[in-house]
């Protein structure tokens, strides 16, 4: 039998064990660190990163880019060169990346007015379906810093279906579409899939928690507080790996310093509305991927999360300012 001296300094070491964890897990989403992914050994997820597709070489005069990606011209328009921040989530992005060319688009409807914008009541209980999601990953809903979270849950060949949630004030989790009920059944990720950590040109979409940075448009501005930049003439991405201005957005070319980016108005119809996903944006590598958004799209993507253009209006107007937005790419 052990002495009660040895006892009671095995529950104080638990203790600390226990209370090391939490704050490793909130150190792990610091939204002022611009979305850095959650450690996948945090989430029970493994460390070493997915075998990538085969890709070709990068072509000397463009970064990696997207079949809707427009290369900047040397007869560029001049004008103020700046990488324009959110006060709340700065823009930076990640891997050029685009779905197939799209049909031009109807007039988007939101359908804001069909969602669940409050707790259900007599709602006590987490939604079983998100329950589930978060748990294949090691969480618990204690480890949610967020309080509005999009689930992207993938499948082969690129579809993927979407789940939105928001939280109450109490803690309590909702499907703003209703008890396991989609936001979208028709979405898509990259053709190959997601993995942990993606290079330019796989194909393939970051799997993990990411923070959302800002929203973007062309054209109507949607009806919503949640930071937003407009796209002009002037807007780039820029994708070089060799520039300093690397998964960064530029509004001019007065400074430019790259040989490749995305001129953002060439892609009217992706780009009509979006939001940025923050993968590799708080330490910035040259040799992983740029410009992630969730955007317009109706195909399979080089990497970011297409869906319809009423789809991710809606998202726009269900954010607002005071949101903290979290994303899960999931497989």
């Amino acid at each position: 039998m052990k002495k009660p001296t040895f006892v009671i300094a095995e529950i104080f070491l638990s203790l600390v064990l226990v209370a090391s964890l939490a704050a490793v897990a909130v150190l792990a989403v610091d939204l002022n660190t611009n979305g850095s992914i959650i450690p996948p050994e945090m989430y029970g997820g493994k460390t070493e990163p997915k075998e990538e597709s085969s890709a070709p070489e990068k072509e000397e005069s463009s970064g990696q880019e997207a079949s809707q990606v427009s290369q900047v011209s040397e007869a560029s328009v001049k004008a103020e060169s700046s990488a324009v921040q959110s006060s709340t989530e700065p823009s930076k992005a990640e891997t050029s990346e685009e779905s197939k060319p799209q049909k031009p688009a109807a007039d988007t409807v939101s359908f804001k007015d069909k969602l669940i914008t409050d707790l259900p009541e007599g709602q006590t209980s987490q939604p079983s379906e998100l329950e589930g999601f978060i748990s294949d990953y090691g969480f618990s809903f204690d480890n949610l810093f967020c309080d509005h979270l999009i689930v992207v849950d993938g499948a082969e060949g690129g579809s993927a279906e979407v789940y939105c949630y928001q939280k109450s004030d109490n803690g309590t989790w909702w499907n703003i579409m209703g008890d396991g009920e989609k936001f979208s059944e028709k979405a898509f990720i990259g053709e190959n899939g997601p993995a942990y950590e993606i290079k330019p040109d796989s194909k393939r979409s970051p799997l993990g928690f990411y923070t959302l940075g800002q929203g973007f448009y062309i054209g109507q501005q949607p009806d919503t507080t949640y930071p937003l930049f407009e796209i002009t003439e002037n807007t780039y991405w820029v994708n070089d790996p060799s520039s300093a201005n690397y998964n960064t957005k530029a509004e001019g070319t007065d400074n430019k310093d790259w040989s490749s980016a995305i001129h953002m108005i060439a892609e009217k119809e992706a780009y009509k509305y979006g939001l940025v996903v923050n993968y590799n944006t708080s330490s910035i590598k040259s040799d992983l991927a740029s410009s992630i958004f969730m955007y317009c799209g109706n195909a399979p993507t080089e990497g970011g999360i297409a869906m319809s253009d009423s789809e991710m209006l809606t998202l726009l107007e269900w954010l607002d300012k005071d949101s903290i937005p979290m994303i899960c790419i999931m497989a």
